[in-house]
């Protein structure tokens, strides 16, 4: 496939809310994803509901690493988790808490998850 094609096939993507570059402001490298980043974050707020995780704060491990129960974000990279907390966060159902890990690298935060206000 000549190198165009991918370009534009990308950028369409990028355009449609199904992959994004990370990290941002550049383009080279792009997250693609089977769902868009607003259906993660409802996957990841339903995962919180039923749960019984509402008012608790969360580390992102703990997220993409559940103990108990497998959740939606099992596994899935950091900047996609970021991605769906900011979803959830402009809803005021989540805050995000910044943190470092203990050897100073990337996504020792967490977040607290709050009940949706009702409109």
């Amino acid at each position: 496939m000549p190198q165009q094609h991918l370009e534009y096939i990308i950028k369409t993507m990028v355009s449609g809310g199904s992959a994004f570059w990370e990290p941002p402001r550049q383009a080279r490298s792009v997250i693609v994803c089977w769902l868009k980043v607003e259906a993660w974050a409802e996957a990841l707020y339903d995962w919180v509901l039923s749960t019984g995780q509402l008012n608790t704060i969360l580390t992102y491990y703990e997220i993409q690493n559940p103990e108990s129960v497998d959740g939606p974000m099992s596994g899935v990279p950091l900047p996609l988790l970021l991605k769906a907390i900011q979803v959830l966060a402009k809803s005021g159902r989540a805050q995000q808490i910044e943190g470092d890990t203990a050897d100073g690298a990337e996504g020792g935060g967490g977040v607290r998850f709050f009940r949706a206000v009702a409109k």
